[in-house]
């Protein structure tokens, strides 16, 4: 199955940032790996911009393999919409981006 890799750049509302990182690290990426088969998921915070104008601070990494990334991601938008994931509006929706890639070779490693 081809590697994906999802990833989520995301910002909290002023105010809220404990309620924001309890919930991403506690809830939500917890049940995306345990519900959906996520090999791994991880959050990054941004310490040096070298390019580009994305303001999110955060950084959320999911690994998966899936045959066909885009029903795999519809069974996680079914379960979203359903209220079988839970959601925390602490998050600034609109400055998030969240994107999936396929691997297209192997890593480079040092040799």
């Amino acid at each position: 199955m081809p590697k994906m890799r999802m990833i989520a750049l995301t910002t909290p509302k002023p105010g809220r940032e404990q309620e924001f990182h309890d919930w991403y690290n506690n809830c939500h990426l917890p049940e995306l790996v345990n519900t959906f088969g996520f090999n791994e998921a991880s959050r990054w915070e941004l310490v040096a911009k070298l390019m580009g104008s994305d303001t999110n601070p955060y950084l959320a990494i999911y690994e998966f393999e899936a045959d066909d990334p885009m029903a795999f991601l519809g069974q996680m938008g079914e379960a979203a919409q359903s209220g079988k994931l839970t959601q925390s509006d602490a998050q600034d929706f609109g400055t998030c981006y969240t994107a999936v890639f396929q691997a297209i070779g192997e890593p480079v490693r040092p040799s």
